[in-house]
């Protein structure tokens, strides 16, 4: 009887009218792997694939608005979060006689401010909806630590260590440098829950606008988030 009745409950939750405001918080996972061109002046005689090291963990807070229309609604939220990309490079040049191997990991973060606009339906006390992302980057730093070894004519020269931290919204950083603005595409599924509690899972990929200026940087970055949210306060319509 119990479930029957909060069922009942979330049920009439979903046909609501109103303006529904709360606060979110949890955390993020990014992975993702990316190809740099090759680019001389920047010490890349060749194409750099930078393969994904597992996943980064980092965090999501902010307050939400949702205006409830039947069983439609729209979403806006003003988040701020911190997104970090775990990557590894393992790649061997040869020319003339000589190689060069790396093993250089490297761990980008990225704080910024989050405000999607998400349009959604409602079935129940589940929820599912989709919409654009824009990101406003307020740091944003790439630290690489590892270590060059060389070979010339077979032999081995000693091993050359890598390490250093990188601001990747200067344009001293080249083609790593980022965008201070990100136009990105979230969706998601949330389920409503007594004591107005929900919980939301979604995926974002900034596939609009790219995360770095350098067009010709290729590869893939997703962010997968899980949130608790808690319903402030409800206004009638």
């Amino acid at each position: 009887m119990t479930a029957g009745v909060v069922f009942s409950q979330n049920n009439n939750e979903g046909n609501e009218k109103g303006i529904s405001i709360g606060l979110r918080g949890g955390i993020t996972l990014t992975g993702g792997n990316t190809t740099f061109p090759a680019n001389t002046s920047q010490g890349r005689p060749v194409e750099f694939k930078n393969d994904q090291d597992g996943m980064g963990l980092g965090y999501v807070f902010g307050g939400t608005a949702r205006i409830n229309f039947g069983g439609l609604f729209l979403q806006s939220e003003l988040n701020y979060g911190q997104f970090k990309l775990k990557q590894k490079n393992a790649q061997t040049f040869s020319a003339g006689g000589a190689s060069v191997t790396n093993n250089i990991n490297s761990v980008s973060t990225m704080d910024a401010f989050n405000i999607p606009i998400l349009l959604g339906t409602k079935l129940g006390p589940l929820r599912a909806y989709v919409g654009p992302s824009f990101i406003f980057v307020t740091r944003a730093e790439q630290k690489t630590t590892g270590t060059v070894n060389s070979q010339l004519g077979g032999v081995d020269l000693p091993s050359i260590s890598s390490e250093g931290t990188q601001d990747l919204l200067s344009s001293d950083a080249g083609d790593f440098e980022v965008r201070p603005f990100i136009i990105a595409v979230e969706a998601g599924i949330g389920m409503t829950l007594p004591m107005g509690l929900e919980a939301d899972l979604r995926y974002s990929v900034p596939a609009i606008t790219g995360v770095y200026k350098n067009n010709d940087v290729k590869g893939f970055l997703g962010i997968l988030s899980l949130s608790v949210g808690f319903r402030l306060a409800k206004l009638g319509m």
